[in-house]
C-alpha cells in the first residue's frame, strides 16, 4: 500500500470462529550427520528469518492473552462493517456521509500518519463508530523488528487517543499478516486482533456495481465481519458509492449493524446492539518504552 491508498492486498482469509490463545512455538535443533545436511538444505531453500522472529528478547511473555477473530459465532443477525486505510479525502467523507444518512455504526481501522494529517476530515464524525489501529504507515508488521513494530503501533495508538478522545482496543495488521512481532506488540498495548470473513470485492466488481452489492448481501451471515476500504483506487470509490445499496440489502434480510467490539460481545452474550455505541472495553495503558 503506497501513501496514495492504492491497494496491494492479497485475498482475505475465509470465515473462522474466534481463535482463543493463539500461541507460537518453535522446537528442536537439528544435530549431527544427515540432520546437519538437511538443515543446510532447508536454509538454502527458505528466506532468512525476519529479525523480529529471530530476536529472543522479542518473545518474552507479555503477560496477556491475545485473541484473533475473523467472525463470531452468534445466532443474532448482526454484521460489522469495517473500513481500512483512511482517513483520506478520497473516500472517507463519502463513507461517513452514507453511514450518517443510514444511521449505521461501523469500525474504522485507521493509518496513524493519515489520521494525523487528515484529522479535520473526521473531526466530530466518529462518535458512533469504533476506531482501531492499522499501524502508522500501513506497515507490514511481520517483517519489522520489535522496536519498529512497537513504534508504529504506539504512535498510532497515541494519535487515536489524542484525536478521538478514546483508546483503541483492536489492531488489524495490514494484509492480515500475523507473523513476526504482531501478536507480541498487540499484547503490549492491550489489543486483540480483528481480521475479516468477507471482503468487498471492489477490484473484481469495479465495473459491475450491482454484482458487488449482490456478492456482499448474499454472502453475509450472522457474525460476519465485512472488510471494505475508504481509501484508494477508483474501484474503491465504486464500493463506497454502493454502500447505501449494501446497507439496505442487508437490512432487508434482517441484519443489524454493530461495531466489531459489539459483535464479539454478542458471542459472549454481552452485546448492546442498537445503541449506536460499543460497550466499553478497558485496555491496559501501554507500557513506557524508550
Amino acid at each position: 500500500m503506497n501513501d496514495s491508498g492504492n491497494p496491494r492486498r492479497p485475498e482475505g482469509p475465509g470465515r473462522r470462529r474466534i481463535v482463543k490463545g493463539l500461541g507460537i512455538a518453535a522446537g528442536g535443533l537439528l544435530a549431527g550427520g544427515a540432520g546437519f545436511v538437511g538443515e543446510q538444505a532447508w536454509q538454502e531453500k527458505d528466506p532468512p528469518t525476519p529479525a523480529s522472529a529471530a530476536s529472543v528478547d522479542s518473545w518474552q511473555p507479555p503477560g496477556r492473552q491475545v485473541d484473533v477473530l475473523w467472525a463470531v459465532d452468534t445466532a443474532q443477525r448482526l454484521v460489522a462493517l469495517t473500513f481500512d486505510d483512511g482517513p483520506m479525502e478520497r473516500w472517507t467523507p463519502q463513507a461517513l456521509d452514507t453511514l450518517d444518512a443510514e444511521k449505521v455504526t461501523a469500525t474504522f481501522f485507521v493509518v496513524g500518519s493519515r489520521l494525523v494529517r487528515n484529522a479535520r476530515l473526521v473531526h466530530d464524525r466518529l462518535g458512533r463508530h469504533e476506531v482501531g489501529n492499522h499501524t502508522w504507515k500501513h506497515d507490514d508488521l511481520s517483517k519489522m523488528s520489535h522496536a519498529n513494530a512497537y513504534r508504529s503501533i504506539h504512535r498510532t495508538h497515541t494519535a487515536i487517543k489524542e484525536i478521538t478522545g478514546r483508546e483503541a482496543t483492536l489492531l488489524r495488521p495490514p494484509w492480515g499478516r500475523l507473523g513476526g512481532t504482531t501478536l507480541h506488540v498487540a499484547a503490549e498495548h492491550g489489543y486483540d486482533l480483528a481480521l475479516w470473513s468477507l471482503l468487498v470485492q471492489d477490484r473484481r466488481y469495479g465495473d459491475d456495481p450491482a454484482g458487488l452489492v449482490e456478492a456482499v448481501v448474499d454472502n453475509t451471515r450472522p457474525g460476519t465481519i465485512v472488510l471494505a476500504h475508504d481509501v484508494g483506487a477508483p474501484s474503491r470509490k465504486v464500493a463506497v458509492q454502493q454502500l447505501p445499496a449494501i446497507i439496505r440489502g442487508l437490512r432487508a434480510k434482517g441484519f443489524e449493524f454493530v461495531t466489531v467490539s459489539q459483535l464479539r460481545q454478542a458471542a459472549s452474550g454481552r452485546a448492546t446492539p442498537g445503541t449506536g455505541h460499543a460497550a466499553p472495553i478497558t485496555a491496559p495503558s501501554p507500557p513506557s518504552r524508550p
